[in-house]
């Protein structure tokens, strides 16, 4: 069995490849379909079919993302190998940026702030000099020095946030 993971965006993905880099997760590069995480929202992407296809065989699908409003649609001729109930949900909500605060131990100040944690981040986290912008190079600068922080931010923000809706795991599930 093979695994697809899709993430929402850039940054999810970036993390996740971090992850898979420094083996922190249950699963590894060579489980996956084609040996990466995708940044697509839908199976509908040409890469990822033809992948699917060559495979030809059963795949769970792991969903990594803050919003996660929209049903995956399978394909028909995904039918075969993808099954809804293999179909499962990482969420990350609010926003990735609560990781960064997290590890900055600012989140009573963020909770004070009213802010979305995107713009608290903004307003409060540096790295070398440098604002956090949003981009994937600064989460992959940020925690490439030390990918411990980042699965400690995990496992905290599983611990602070206690639950999501009841189809929804987090980040912190997918750890060894």
């Amino acid at each position: 069995m093979k695994y697809l993971i899709m993430c929402e965006g850039t940054n999810e993905e970036t993390l996740v490849n971090l992850l898979l880099d420094n083996n922190r997760l249950k699963i590894s590069r060579d489980d996956l379909i084609g040996r990466k995480p995708y940044h697509i929202r839908q199976l509908r992407h040409p890469l990822v079919r033809t992948s699917l296809k060559h495979y030809n065989d059963y795949v769970t699908v792991y969903r990594i993302g803050d919003k996660q409003n929209d049903e995956l649609v399978i394909p028909k001729d995904l039918k075969r190998i993808i099954y809804r109930e293999s179909i499962y949900k990482f969420c990350t909500k609010p926003e990735l940026e609560i990781l960064l605060i997290i590890n900055e131990k600012l989140v009573n100040e963020y909770l004070k702030s009213k802010k979305s944690p995107k713009d608290f981040a903004k307003e409060n986290i540096k790295l070398n000099g440098k604002k956090y912008d949003q981009s994937s190079d600064f989460l992959a600068n940020y925690y490439d020095r030390n990918i411990d922080d980042l699965v400690n931010n995990l496992i905290e923000y599983k611990r602070l946030k206690k639950k999501h809706k009841k189809d929804e795991l987090y980040l912190a599930d997918l750890l060894k």
